[in-house]
């Protein structure tokens, strides 16, 4: 779903855009519940999930602002949020420590759902002082959410290295 999307964009295909936008974050959610309920977690999968929703988000981003659907500043502020985490994440998941996400992950993804959701809807009619002051708390909420898992981070692999742990560590992601 992901090339789908830019071209989609691209060729101005809303009510098509905004639904491939929709469908791949109900499939995240349910591909997250079916892990969950049937035991199916995996320590890649942990990381590969959070990556790929990355991805998607980064690819929504880029294409609605090439398409001046959204202004570049918040673009700029997420992604380079976005790719320390990407990059910590899979530095840290060489060194055996797992980043996967919780509900701080899970608040940044809701509020970019449905901020991006009504950006890409509304996106001829959207006032551009509602449109900043959407961007400039969604920037906040990602930015939150990755102070709050640098706070985990740094207590759990305190936690971690105090108590001699020589498994994997559980650490979470924005």
């Amino acid at each position: 779903m992901v090339p789908l999307f830019p071209y989609l964009v691209y060729r101005d295909n809303v009510i098509a855009a905004v639904t491939v936008f929709l469908i791949s974050g109900i499939m995240d959610m349910v591909d997250g519940y079916i892990a969950r309920r049937f035991d199916m977690i995996t320590n890649f999968g942990k990381v590969y999930d959070p990556f790929v929703d990355k991805l998607m988000q980064l690819t929504v981003l880029v294409s609605l602002t090439v398409a001046k659907w959204i202004p570049v500043f918040a673009v700029i502020i997420i992604i380079v949020k976005e790719l320390a985490m990407i990059v910590t994440g899979a530095v840290l998941y060489r060194k055996n420590i797992v980043v996967y996400s919780n509900w701080y992950g899970k608040a940044g993804t809701v509020t970019f759902y449905a901020i991006i959701f009504s950006m890409i809807i509304f996106h001829d009619i959207m006032p551009e002082t509602i449109k900043y002051a959407l961007l400039w708390f969604l920037a906040a909420v990602m930015i939150a959410a990755a102070i709050g898992y640098l706070i985990k981070f740094s207590k759990d692999a305190k936690n971690s290295v105090n108590k001699g742990n020589n498994g994997n560590t559980k650490i979470h992601s924005a």
